[in-house]
């Protein structure tokens, strides 16, 4: 009698696992980093003439991505106003949301007061993140209002004598960096949703920090640069970084033409690219987002 020659059905289950899960297995890990600065006058009004706080509409969208995000970790980390407990004890000022998979792992606040900007947050990444040891596409999203270009006081309404400008925001960065992987040496992409950071000062102080920076070169409300766009990441296996970047731009930019009247600039700057590049040059390494005002034109100096 002829032995049939047929695969052990072990092997057959170990073949059909590795057909059915190795997209998953393929798929490319993300680990999101929010900051919010809530701590100063984020107050608008919408076009019904709704007053909105900006800074927590902010908040809602972050948590609705980190709900939707399926692959990987996100940090949400919420600057408040300053507030007092029986007109002497301070209450915590901060908030830290910690999600993996999309599932809220630990909600806690700490108090800002007295601590070197991101040294908190630093730690806490460095507390939660279980992916050290693992290769993820990185991405900080930084809202608030215009960075500084000089180191001076003011920018956070509680702590107005506290100095704040680009060199101790990318002071900072270099902090976030360091917390979830020594191995890693910058961001693969930044996103600042603040007022006229697109200039050559803040390229020049995050040159060393990240591959991709989108900021815009104008003004531009807090609310406006929706996170929404990453949830389609879910569906991707892996994708280019400056992909990711457009597409977010795009969206961003798509929304910002349906609710505002006002000049929008959106700009995708490849840092690697322009950092080999004279100033008649810089042009090539930047991907633009723009219309005019819907009604008049205001003139302006800002690069």
């Amino acid at each position: 009698m002829r032995k049939r020659n047929t695969l052990p059905v072990f092997w057959i289950i170990i073949l059909l696992c590795g057909i059915s899960f190795s997209p998953f297995v393929q798929a490319e890990n993300f680990r999101i980093i929010y900051v919010i600065h809530g701590d100063g006058n984020y107050l608008f009004h919408d076009k019904e003439g709704n007053a909105v706080n900006a800074a927590e509409r902010i908040l809602e969208q972050a948590e609705f991505v980190a709900e939707n995000i399926r692959r990987g970790e996100v940090f949400i980390f919420y600057h408040k106003p300053a507030e007092n407990f029986l007109l002497f004890f301070p209450k915590d000022d901060g908030e830290f949301y910690y999600y993996k998979n999309g599932v809220k792992i630990s909600v806690e606040s700490y108090l800002r007061k007295d601590t070197k900007d991101y040294e908190i947050e630093a730690g806490l990444i460095r507390k939660y993140s279980e992916s050290q040891t693992k290769e993820m596409k990185n991405i900080l999203l930084y809202y608030g209002h215009e960075i500084f270009q000089q180191n001076s006081p003011g920018y956070h309404s509680s702590y107005p004598e506290k100095e704040f400008g680009i060199n101790i925001f990318a002071n900072g960065v270099e902090k976030l960096i360091n917390s979830f992987s020594i191995t890693e040496e910058r961001f693969d992409l930044i996103v600042l949703s603040t007022c006229r950071n697109g200039n050559r000062e803040t390229i020049n102080a995050l040159s060393s920090l990240t591959d991709y920076l989108i900021a815009s070169p104008g003004d531009i409300h807090l609310s406006h640069l929706n996170s929404k766009s990453f949830i389609k990441l879910n569906h991707e296996n892996s994708i280019d970084t400056y992909e990711l970047a457009k597409g977010f731009a795009q969206s961003a930019y798509e929304e910002l033409i349906i609710v505002t009247s006002t000049e929008i600039s959106v700009n995708v700057y490849d840092i690697k690219k322009m950092s080999g590049l004279s100033d008649c040059e810089v042009d090539s390494g930047i991907t633009e987002f723009y219309r005019s005002p819907e009604f008049g034109r205001r003139t302006s100096s800002l690069e």
